[in-house]
C-alpha cells in the first residue's frame, strides 16, 4: 500500500494506543483523520493529522464527520478502528446499562465506522480495515462479561467484512492483544493485573509499540495478502 500521502482514518485517537497509532501513521507519511468524541488527548504536532470530533455510537455524527473529511481530505485508503473501553463487572453486577454501553462503544461503532466508510473506499478502489479485538474476545476472561463479547463479536464481524468485501478489494483484519500496558490500563486494579500477566508466558505485559508495529506491518506492501485474520500480540496467553 502507497503510504505517502495517503488518508488513514483512526478512531479511538485521544487515547494510548490510538494517539500513538496516529502519531506513527504521520510519521510514516499518511495523512491522518484523527476522530473522537473528545479531542483533548488526539495529536495535532504535524500538519497531517486533521482532529474530528466524532461520536462512533451514533451514525449521523459518523456520517457527518466522514462526510466532512473526505470532502476536506479526499477518500481514505486505511480505517483502524481504535475507539472503545472496558469496565470489570461479573455477571450479576453488569447491569443492562452498562451491558450497552460496552456493546455499542466496541462493537457497534465499530460496526457503523465500517458501514459508513466502506462505500467510499470501493468508489477509491479498494484499501484496508483494521478492527480492535481483544485476548478475551479469544478465550473470554470472568469478571468481563461484556467486553469479552464484544471483543469476540469484533472477531465475527471481522471475518465476514473479509469475505464480503474481498471481491472490491478491501481487506479486514483484527488485532486481539494481551493487556496493554496504556494510562488507562495502568490504573486498574492490581489484582486483576496481576491474573494477567501471569497468563503470559513470555512473563510481560504488551506495549503500545506491540500493537502499532502491527497495524503498521497490516497497513505496509507486506500486509496487503492478510485478510479475515486475528493477530494477537499476546506473548503465548493463547496459542491457537
Amino acid at each position: 500500500m502507497s503510504a505517502p500521502g495517503g488518508l488513514a482514518i483512526v478512531t479511538g485517537s485521544s487515547g494510548g494506543l490510538g494517539s500513538a497509532t496516529v502519531e506513527a501513521l504521520a510519521g510514516e507519511g499518511w495523512r491522518v483523520a484523527a476522530l473522537d468524541v473528545n479531542l483533548d488527548g488526539t495529536p495535532t504536532e504535524t500538519g497531517s493529522i486533521f482532529p474530528f470530533a466524532v461520536d462512533v455510537t451514533d451514525s449521523a455524527s459518523v456520517e457527518t464527520g466522514v462526510s466532512q473529511i473526505i470532502e476536506d481530505h479526499g477518500p481514505p485508503l486505511a480505517l483502524v478502528n481504535i475507539a472503545g473501553t472496558n469496565r470489570i463487572s461479573s455477571l450479576s453486577e453488569t447491569s443492562d446499562d452498562l451491558w450497552d454501553y460496552l456493546i455499542d462503544l466496541n462493537l457497534k461503532g465499530t460496526f457503523i465506522c465500517c458501514r459508513t466508510v466502506v462505500p467510499h473506499m470501493k468508489a477509491n478502489g479498494g484499501g484496508r480495515i483494521i478492527t480492535m479485538s481483544s485476548i478475551f474476545g479469544i478465550r473470554g476472561e470472568a469478571n468481563e462479561v461484556a467486553y469479552s463479547a464484544a471483543k469476540a463479536g469484533i472477531i465475527g464481524l471481522t471475518r465476514a467484512l473479509a469475505t464480503e468485501l474481498a471481491p472490491d478489494g478491501i481487506s479486514v483484519n483484527a488485532l486481539a492483544p494481551v493487556m496493554t500496558l496504556t494510562e488507562r490500563v495502568a490504573g486498574l486494579p492490581d489484582e486483576f493485573k496481576a491474573l494477567q500477566l501471569s497468563k503470559i508466558p513470555l512473563g510481560r505485559y504488551g506495549t503500545v509499540d506491540d500493537v502499532v508495529n502491527t497495524v503498521m506491518f497490516l497497513l505496509s506492501d507486506g500486509g496487503g495478502f492478510y485478510s479475515g485474520q486475528v493477530f494477537s500480540a499476546n506473548g503465548g496467553d493463547t496459542m491457537a
